[in-house]
């Protein structure tokens, strides 16, 4: 047994021979599949994956801009790490407690340093670090380091003899969500956020019931969000401008996604609920009928779709809301947990009642032109504790 752990140590060491002066992770530009699917366009996949048709055609070899159903095309990967560093198993160490000592997660070291079982790492193993990840104070770690308007941060904290923490943000409370040894919480960052460092704070209670808070902040970075001018018939002129029904129906939609449900209930990436062309993007900037581009952008990504047309549970969660209502039309909002909501706007059936459990592709409704709507078409928007996020991120990233 002996002689097979130092077998194992060795080859690990001769695999990770030039860790300690070039990158232990794939180059930057390292890329993943992506197999196009009925409705994707290079546009619309270039967006999904914050890249650019020009990066897609290159990559590709591409001469013209169709795609066919099917077709495989490399993306520029979602998990892009940046340059690593070495670092050797110590006597005591345990992955979660190297991840915290250099600011990381278990997770991305697990990932970038392909163990299956984040149990089995034995005294002489190197691995690979991080080098984009740096611990903003010892035991707590931010992921991603730069979160973009429209973007979910997640947080952990590991910090000895915690009994319960709390963050507070934009003046906001988030619990943080006991795990195996830490603490953790999701926070949506607003589409209309300042660029720039964004402060929050965190307040812990330890196992004495003392309470002590410190102050953090992240960087917000800009998002290239289009405009897009859009002309309303009068009905629904009607309705955009009558500020109080607005104001109303806003207000009943945020008092629903404030609330926390303190347990996950979803696992893994979202899935989209249709699979047809994107007509909308998430924050994009409109003007109405010729007037001022709104400070805040879409409130969530439109899919343009067929009257009719099935809409499909995006993760498993319980039904909250399933009604008529007069801007967004027939509405279902879904509760995931731990503040994280998704719903479904214009549709023309609602299939769901309230308080049903929903699991991930379920069919929920059909596609419509209820509300305020110009055609037929998907409105999904997503909130992490209260905060509307980009729904497409979800579909690219486990989080948590």
């Amino acid at each position: 047994m002996r002689a097979k752990i130092i077998f194992a140590i060795l080859s690990a060491l001769f695999a990770f021979s030039a860790v300690n002066n070039v990158s232990a992770a794939p180059p930057r530009d390292n890329p993943t599949t992506y197999v196009v699917q009925s409705g994707d366009t290079l546009f619309t996949i270039a967006a999904r994956y914050q890249t650019t048709v020009a990066a897609l055609k290159k990559l590709n070899n591409l001469t013209s801009d169709t795609i066919l159903v099917g077709q495989k095309l490399l993306v520029p990967s979602a998990n892009n790490i940046a340059a690593a560093r070495a670092y050797i198993v110590q006597p005591g160490d345990s992955l979660y407690a190297i991840a915290i000592k250099f600011g990381a997660t278990p997770r991305a070291l697990a990932e970038l340093n392909g163990i299956a079982n984040p149990n089995l790492i034995v005294v002489g193993q190197p691995l690979a670090i991080p080098g984009a990840t740096a611990a903003l104070k010892e035991g707590l770690a931010f992921e991603p380091q730069a979160a973009r308007q429209g973007g979910t941060l997640f947080i952990q904290l590991a910090r000895a003899n915690l009994s319960a923490a709390s963050l507070t943000y934009n003046d906001k409370i988030i619990p943080l969500t006991r795990a195996a040894g830490f603490f953790y919480a999701l926070v949506g960052v607003s589409r209309c956020a300042k660029i720039g460092p964004s402060a929050l704070a965190v307040t812990m209670t330890d196992s004495d019931a003392q309470t002590s808070s410190e102050k953090n902040s992240f960087a917000v970075s800009v998002t290239a969000f289009p405009v897009d001018y859009l002309t309303l018939p009068p009905a629904a002129s009607a309705i955009l401008n009558d500020s109080a029904l607005v104001k109303r129906e806003s207000d009943q939609v945020a008092a629903i996604v404030a609330q926390f449900t303190p347990a996950r209930l979803w696992s893994g990436a979202f899935r989209q609920p249709v699979f047809g062309t994107v007509t909308e993007f998430f924050g994009t900037r409109r003007s109405y009928n010729g007037g001022p581009v709104g400070a805040c952008g879409h409130e969530g990504t439109d899919f343009g779709m067929k009257l009719g047309d099935p809409v499909y549970a995006d993760a498993r969660g319980r039904v909250v809301f399933a009604q008529k209502t007069q801007v967004r039309g027939n509405l279902i909002l879904i509760d995931h947990g731990l503040g994280v909501f998704s719903g479904f706007y214009h549709l023309s059936e609602i299939n769901v009642p309230v308080g049903k459990m929903i699991e991930p592709g379920e069919l929920i409704g059909k596609v419509g032109s209820t509300g305020l709507s110009t055609g037929p078409h998907l409105h999904w928007s997503m909130w992490v504790n209260g905060e509307y996020v980009d729904p497409m991120e979800w579909t690219r990233r486990v989080i948590p």
